[in-house]
């Protein structure tokens, strides 16, 4: 395990991205203010062009850290601010980009003479990532191009939020969710990121650059595409489903006595797993497959669902867990198929808080986050999301400071102080 830690030290290591340098014009639309963070993090030259303070203002409950918002002193790691001057200081800095991010207005930039057909005349290698609720083109696009853009609203127009939510509450109580963070915005801007990156590729091969468009609307829709396919083989809209999942079943959160688990059962040798350890065997011939398990008669699922709960609420969760853990699956017997439907083995894993997360060593091990000090007062951000041996990512700027220093802290975690510039 030491080995493996060594192996993705960032020590004297390169970016793979370096000398790559990308202008971001992205106003107060996230999804291109994560696109221009990921990038910086791999070691592009990420030049932040900010019109005026609103993108600043937006945060959670009124909180700043060193009097920024939360997502853009998070989404501002890496990269350079400058403040818009004018028109032909953004046009010197586009001329000189590889990849520029433009998420405003469809049309806004090259009403100003300084859009993709404009920028791209004179300079015919750069990659224009556009970032815009319904895109550049169609009716649609056309319609709706002086809405601004919002995770919500993304959300909104998928339908995303209709299958969110409890299938035992009807009526009026049966509204629609949203989910509790931007998942369109940060889909829509790990797209972009990924589509800058493979036009590069594309670029060293042809040595021209072109135009990405990257709608947030269509972020989520082509992301969940399981719900649009069980709707046309059922010839119905999916409904809320909740723990009743169309794929797997059971698949969701569940209670115990003592809090809440994430139960999942694969393949059927893992439900009579689970049969097993909860001492209801009795019920194995009626849902034995797969089949008897997912259907579109919500009814018949619940059915299955009440009797769960009602065991799973026997037992703590520590006590499933464990239970889960001296099920056996596979081995020699698992191979004998006469004997199979005696094998299998629940996946049990404990529903933890934020803040235990936080907690947990493995986290800070893996430096999943950084511990910074801004002002005397120690912040917790979040760090790069992959690991990679030979050319790490890596946060080293936040805004107004350097990310540097010896690893601190007890929790054997990558805490990092921040000092002004």
């Amino acid at each position: 395990m030491k080995d493996r830690a060594e192996l993705f030290s960032e020590e004297n290591k390169d970016f793979a991205f370096r000398g790559v340098t990308v202008v971001e014009v992205t106003g107060t639309n996230f999804a291109g203010m994560i696109a221009g963070a990921l990038l910086a993090e791999l070691g592009a030259n990420v030049i932040r062009v900010d019109f005026d303070e609103s993108p600043k203002e937006v945060t959670h409950f009124g909180v700043k850290v060193d009097g920024y918002g939360i997502p853009y002193f998070v989404e501002s790691r890496n990269k350079e601010i400058v403040k818009f001057e004018n028109v032909e200081q953004l046009r010197k800095l586009m001329l000189s980009a590889d990849i520029v991010i433009d998420a405003m207005k469809p049309g806004y930039l090259d009403s100003l003479g300084i859009g993709y057909r404009q920028i791209s005349s004179e300079n015919p290698k750069v990659i224009y990532v556009a970032v815009s609720p319904y895109g550049h083109f169609t009716e649609k696009a056309r319609e709706f191009s002086n809405v601004p853009d919002s995770d919500l609203t993304a959300q909104a127009y998928n339908g995303y939020p209709s299958l969110i939510g409890n299938p035992y509450l009807t009526g009026e109580l049966s509204y629609p969710l949203r989910a509790g963070f931007w998942v369109a915005w940060t889909m829509a801007g790990v797209n972009a990121a990924v589509g800058a990156l493979l036009a590069l590729i594309e670029r060293e091969k042809s040595g021209k650059g072109q135009f990405l468009d990257i709608a947030t609307h269509d972020a989520i829709a082509v992301t969940h595409i399981f719900p649009a396919l069980v709707g046309f083989l059922f010839n119905k809209s999916r409904t809320k489903y909740g723990t009743l999942d169309y794929i797997s079943y059971p698949f969701g959160i569940y209670p115990t006595k003592d809090g809440y688990i994430a139960l999942a059962t694969p393949h059927d040798p893992d439900f009579r797993g689970l049969l097993k350890i909860l001492g209801r065997w009795d019920l194995e011939p009626d849902w034995r497959f797969s089949i008897d398990r997912i259907s579109d008669d919500i009814e018949r699922i619940k059915e299955i669902e009440t009797i769960l709960n009602n065991e799973l609420k026997k037992y703590t969760t520590k006590e499933l867990i464990e239970k889960a853990k001296k099920a056996t699956r596979g081995g020699f017997f698992g191979r004998i198929k006469a004997v199979r439907r005696f094998m299998g083995r629940p996946i049990i894993v404990k529903l933890i808080t934020l803040k235990e997360v936080l907690e947990e060593k493995h986290w800070w091990i893996r430096k999943s986050f950084l511990k910074v000090r801004v002002d005397s007062r120690e912040v917790v951000i979040p760090n790069v999301a992959f690991k990679m041996s030979e050319t790490p990512p890596r946060v080293l700027k936040l805004v107004k400071g350097v990310v540097r220093g010896d690893e601190v802290g007890d929790s054997g975690g990558a805490g990092r102080e921040v000092s002004e510039e």
